[in-house]
């Protein structure tokens, strides 16, 4: 029997019936949006790869949304399809209905991989702990992909509870709290240090031109796409979720971090300092401006720093989740076995390592 799965090229074609489990995901990130995916797709994904969203509709019912990008290496490499993901994302999980069981979701998968003769499907920091990954994980089983699970990054984050920034800045330690406030009293000591925080389009050009002057100036990579950066600053303004702290000394912008806040989550996104005044912290102390307004103003029940175990984010989170990944492969294909037989080569490889450290 023929199954409802459609096929579309762009975000931008999606069927109107799409937009409530777009909003369903963003509740619980902004990269689940559906302005997320549009905005990936117009500044980085289409410039390299074929942008690929199935959908699932049933009764006139939009069931499913798998955002997705198709790699189609010629004759001799493997047809490839992975989740719509790049470096600049930090969650993933295709968008289905909780009312669809595995058996059901099992045969929309088989139609959907058998009408593109994918040989690997690939879905990257995904939380494990959500109801989709294992249902999709059974469900690959169950049409004979052999299926298996790779570690992504470390996430940090901090539940509010509640709290007051007050209360809060009481339960960090003791160093970064005497830190802080050495750093800030100096920073501020005649009125040449100055803290802001934009949130909508007012000043958003001269905001934008401050950022990337202190990313150039920071010890961080140049962005490869420069053109994402401004585009996230400005769909955050439209739609409220813009908190872009920057840190002036003598007029002259020195740190910036971009946080992301919507449906009481403020995410961390981004940050950069210019290195010449390390000796302020001055991220250390725009990140307490920041979070102060997180938890006071936005009344934010969830702080989260979103990708890696770096140092630093113990000094200001208090929890730690894991995202990973979902790999299945068509054993009924040529490539489906030769990428399958590389993957479990390359696991026992870092064993043996592992083991010989």
């Amino acid at each position: 029997m023929d199954q409802p799965i459609k096929k579309y090229k762009s975000s931008n074609d999606l069927p109107i019936g799409s937009q409530k489990l777009f909003d369903s995901g963003e509740k619980d990130s902004f990269d689940l949006s559906r302005d997320w995916f549009s905005l990936l797709e117009t500044t980085v994904i289409r410039q390299t790869k074929e942008v690929c969203i199935f959908t699932l509709e049933t009764e006139g019912v939009i069931q499913g949304i798998w955002p997705t990008i198709l790699h189609k290496n010629g004759k001799f490499s493997p047809r490839q399809i992975d989740g719509f993901t790049c470096f600049y994302s930090s969650l993933y999980r295709p968008l289905i209905s909780s009312s669809l069981s595995i058996e059901d979701l099992a045969g929309y998968l088989k139609k959907m991989l058998s009408d593109t003769r994918v040989d690997v499907l690939r879905f990257d920091i995904m939380d494990p702990a959500q109801s989709g990954f294992n249902l999709h994980e059974q469900a690959f089983k169950k049409i004979g992909f052999k299926t298996d699970r790779f570690f992504c990054w470390g996430n940090w984050y901090l539940p509010v509870n509640n709290r007051s920034f007050s209360d809060y800045l009481q339960g960090l330690s003791s160093r970064v709290r005497n830190t802080l406030e050495r750093r800030k009293k100096k920073f501020l000591a005649g009125g040449r240090g100055k803290l802001e925080i934009l949130t909508t389009h007012d000043k958003l050009p001269i905001a934008i031109d401050a950022w990337e002057k202190i990313y150039n100036a920071s010890w961080k990579i140049p962005e490869p796409y420069p053109e994402f950066i401004p585009a996230l600053i400005s769909l955050c303004a439209s739609r409220g979720w813009l908190r872009l702290g920057i840190a002036y000394y003598d007029e002259e912008p020195i740190a910036a971090q971009l946080w992301i806040v919507n449906h009481g989550r403020a995410a961390i996104y981004k940050l950069a300092y210019d290195e010449k005044f390390a000796k302020f912290s001055p991220g250390t102390i725009l990140t307490a401006h920041l979070m102060q307004h997180a938890i006071d103003v936005d009344k934010v029940h969830e702080v989260d720093y979103l990708t890696g175990d770096d140092a630093y984010k113990k000094d200001w989170m208090s929890h730690r989740r894991e995202r990973f990944g979902l790999v299945a492969y068509n054993p009924g294909s040529f490539w489906g076995l030769i990428c399958m037989s590389r993957h479990l080569a390359g696991k026992i490889r870092k064993r043996v390592m592992h083991r010989s450290k």
